[in-house]
């Protein structure tokens, strides 16, 4: 490039020689730009104009440019473009120079030249370049890592050379301790995260004036950091499960997960997914071999970061050995019980009929042992329980549980521990077995053992050997035998032997002939009522046959010899012996006998009662047996239910119960009324209650019950009780009361409202003579004579005498009424009533039969001619 010195010569130059030709001819070129020197940017491009000034433009050639070394500019080939090219435009006398991008090594002394009339013309213009501000290396988004150098890149090229400044946020940035100003660049030493933010590089060149500015975002990387979290996770055999790896980055890391003992990445392994934006591990189907370290990496610009998880995988237990044993009594059984499971099983064992477990180590006094042991197996451990039990006995055979438990979940299983013992006739009843008139009877025998016993027979010590009448069936470990004893020599002892490979074991059975029983010891006289008599009986001996199963009794009035028309009554043993329903102030015959399998034993123990006279109901009895003086405390602070026995009534029917109960306070040891004015009775009108709920009963407070029976004869002797209701106040077991529906209290205003208008009109009535009633009354009854005569009705007496009467009514009949008869009222046209004449006027009291009853009533005239009786 031409120096500044040499360009400023050339324009002097040109600048005379334009100044002589424009002085010697007015026939001139001109170009625009009309600046003689021109200073162009490099790159940009260019377009210069030459124009003919002359009188006579047709005179003058077309102009033509030369470059700066004189050659001649040609115009550009069609469809071209080249960097330098001219295009005329003759009608105008114009010929345009084009640079399309200037270069340094364009820059010059351009020439336009024509010619007038053969006189040259000519004119010329500098170009001169310079280099303008250009961001070579100056990204808007830069990134660098905490804790690191970074250079912020700003690389500026110009001519002149530019000066750069620096700013932050727009604070001015000096070269400093973290701050180093570069050619190409701001150096940031070990930078922080309060380096990140906006940059702006500034370039400025002084001989141009030129000024532009970068701004720089810069954004601090942070390598990633690993989250706490739990360095052992457990996770479930089977089940689906997820583990999680989080760390803290800038930009936020992505995650990739590897198992350490296979080093195998799990994004690409089956049976897991690995989302590498949140860090999230699945598993599909836990497997028992997924456990083991897992490492997370978690990577991003500014590096990377991983941490080490411990993986335990959980199995559920399984119980695979557990064999049922059998062991001789008073010799060691045992039951082994075997399990897998991740972590190892712990066993425990229990006796199925029993809810407590044994302990590990020894139990039951050291009589029962439980000892446990663990080891790994591939990918699970194996646990075994071993139960021992020495001296055994027959309470320890029976299921015994095994159960297996982790914190995978657990396992039960059944085995069944076999205790072999010697035959075992303990269970066998010792009652003899009893026949008679030759009815066969059979005879069973069954053997507790294990293994089963084999059965034989013996009679009067000799095997029994089967006949005719002996039967035998089974030979164990149940056997029985059939005997029809038609002779006697089949009676005798009987005896059942019952055998194994541990021992043996007998029992004897009486086989006896049977008989009625024999005469009732005594029985004796003991309640009795005005129609019931209760008995204390003792029976016969029992040596001669089976047991007494009933006793009966005949009885019959005294005045009859004849048992065969006797009455009968049969108990059974031990229950109370009673008969009921005979007639008072009668004596009656009783005899007895006892009853058993056989038949009815001779009658005996003859006895006359005498039956007192009718009197009151017995004394009633509590159904539950409660002392007349102990107190009972209720459920409830405001009722009690009384319950009793129904008593005998003594001739006459119960006709009701009285109910009486009393606030009491204990004195001295005494039971005491506290207030004979808050003493309640109350009477149940039924023969057949045995209950009765009292209630509105004060809370906490004591109070003496009675129940007493009734009959036509009288009161019987009370059955007494004191009972102390509970605390509180509410009302239990009852229904809340109801409240009123809209219809009723519709109702209840109306009936309201009527009484209100007939006191209203009964006011009226008696101080002024007016109103509803004193109209009707005016109307049907004129005089009290027209009211009596009214009786053909027989109901003259219901109706009302009116105001104006003063002779009294006939009193009603007490008789139920019968229905009434409908009167038809006088019609309101009848202008006067019918006339009393002679004798049949004079009232007479007269009765009538009506209904089996005699009714009274007054005679008189009847009023109104459709009156009716």
């Amino acid at each position: 490039m031409r120096s500044y010195r040499a360009r400023a010569t050339g324009v002097v130059a040109l600048a005379v020689l334009l100044a002589t030709i424009t002085g010697c001819s007015s026939q001139t070129l001109r170009i625009f730009p009309m600046q003689k020197q021109q200073t162009v940017a490099v790159g940009k491009s260019v377009v210069l104009t030459c124009q003919a000034d002359a009188p006579d433009p047709a005179l003058v050639t077309q102009p033509q440019w030369r470059d700066p070394k004189g050659l001649i500019i040609n115009e550009a080939a069609a469809g071209t473009r080249p960097e330098i090219y001219t295009e005329p435009m003759p009608a105008k006398q114009l010929q345009l120079l084009y640079i399309s991008s200037i270069t340094t090594a364009m820059a010059g002394n351009y020439t336009c030249e024509a010619a007038y009339t053969n006189m040259p013309l000519s004119a010329s213009v500098v170009l001169d370049t310079f280099v303008a501000i250009t961001w070579n290396n100056a990204n808007e988004n830069q990134y660098a890592t905490k804790g690191k150098d970074f250079k912020v890149m700003c690389e500026v090229t110009a001519e002149p050379a530019p000066s750069v400044d620096w700013f932050k946020e727009g604070t001015p940035i000096m070269t400093g301790d973290r701050y180093v100003i570069h050619a190409n660049g701001l150096l940031i030493k070990s930078v922080e995260e309060s380096d990140d933010g906006t940059y702006t590089c500034r370039a400025v060149v002084i001989q141009t004036g030129e000024l532009a500015e970068r701004n720089i975002k810069l954004e601090v990387y942070t390598a990633p950091e690993m989250e706490e979290r739990e360095h052992r996770v457990e996770i479930k055999e089977g089940e689906s499960a997820a583990i999680t790896c989080k760390a803290r980055g800038k930009p936020p890391p992505t995650y990739s997960w590897i198992k350490a003992s296979t080093r195998e990445n799990l994004a690409t392994t089956s049976r897991f997914s690995v989302n590498e934006n949140t860090g999230l591990l699945t598993f599909d189907r836990v497997e028992a071999g997924d456990y083991g370290k897992y490492i997370c990496s978690a990577v991003n610009q500014a590096g990377h970061n991983e941490t080490e998880i411990e993986v335990e995988v959980l199995v559920k237990p399984k119980i695979f050995e557990l064999l049922n044993t059998t062991a001789a009594e008073n010799t060691e059984g045992r039951l082994e019980c075997k399990a897998s499971g991740r972590p190892a099983p712990r066993i425990s064992f229990r006796k199925l009929s029993n809810n407590d477990r044994f302990l590990n180590g020894p139990n039951d006094d050291g009589r029962i042992t439980i000892e446990t042991s663990s080891r790994q197996t591939g990918d699970q451990m194996q646990s075994t329980a071993l139960m021992s039990i020495s001296r055994l006995n027959r309470t320890d055979d029976g299921l015994y549980e095994c159960v297996a438990e982790n914190e995978g979940g657990e396992a039960r299983k059944n085995g069944h521990l076999t205790v072999q013992f010697r035959p075992s006739l303990a269970h066998m009843s010792n009652v003899p077995i009893w026949s008679w008139n030759a009815q066969p009877v059979n005879i069973s025998c069954i053997a507790e053992s294990i293994p089963n016993a084999t059965i034989k027979w013996k009679f009067h010590d000799y095997d029994l050997v089967e006949s005719p009448h002996v039967k035998i069936y089974g030979s164990g470990p149940i056997s029985y035998v059939t005997i029809t004893p038609i002779d006697r020599s089949l009676y005798g002892v009987y005896k059942c032997i019952a055998t194994n490979t541990l021992g043996e074991a007998e029992h004897p059975i009486h086989f006896r002939e049977a008989f009625a029983p024999g005469i009732v010891t005594q029985a004796r006289q003991e309640t009795i009522t005005a129609t019931s008599v209760s008995f204390n009986i003792v029976g016969p001996a029992e040596e001669m046959g089976p047991p007494i199963s009933a006793y009966t009794t005949q009885y019959k009035e005294n005045g009859n010899f004849d048992w065969n028309y006797a009455m009968n009554r049969t108990w059974s043993v031990n229950s109370p012996y009673i008969v009921e329903n005979l007639k008072p102030m009668f004596t009656y015959d009783f005899r007895f006998a006892a009853v058993n399998q056989v038949g009815v034993g001779q009658w005996g123990s003859p006895i006359t009662v005498i039956m007192p006279r009718r009197s009151p109901p017995e004394q009633p009895k509590w159904r539950e047996a409660i002392s007349s003086e102990s107190l009972i405390h209720g459920k409830y602070a405001d009722k009690y239910e009384l319950q009793w026995r129904v008593p005998a009534h003594n001739g006459e029917p119960i006709d009701m119960y009285e109910i009486s109960y009393c606030p009491v306070l204990k004195v001295s040891g005494e039971w005491r009324v506290s207030d004979e004015s808050n003493c309640v009775t109350e009477e149940l009108k039924s023969y057949d209650a045995i209950s009765y709920e009292i209630r509105n009963l004060h809370p906490d407070t004591r109070y003496r019950m009675h129940v007493r029976a009734h009959n036509v004869l009288g009161y019987s002797v009370p059955a007494q009780l004191y009972v102390q209701t509970a605390l509180g106040v509410e009302r239990s077991g009852f229904a809340p009361p109801k409240l009123l529906s809209s219809g009723a209290i519709i109702g209840v205003a109306l009936a309201g409202v009527l009484i209100c208008l007939i006191i209203v009109d009964l006011l009226l009535l008696c101080f002024r003579r007016q109103g509803v009633i004193a109209t009707i009354c005016g109307k049907r009854v004129k005089k009290h004579s027209d009211d009596e005569a009214k009786l053909g009705s027989l109901y003259g007496w219901r109706f009302p005498l009116p105001y104006c009467s003063t002779k009294p009514r006939s009193p009603p009949s007490p008789a139920p009424l019968p229905p009434p008869v409908k009167l038809v009222s006088t019609p309101t046209d009848e202008k006067e009533p019918l006339k009393e004449t002679g004798e049949d006027a004079i009232k007479r009291n007269s009765s009538v039969e009506f209904d089996g009853r005699r009714v009274y009533a007054t005679s008189g005239t009847i009023i109104g001619k459709n009156s009716a009786v």
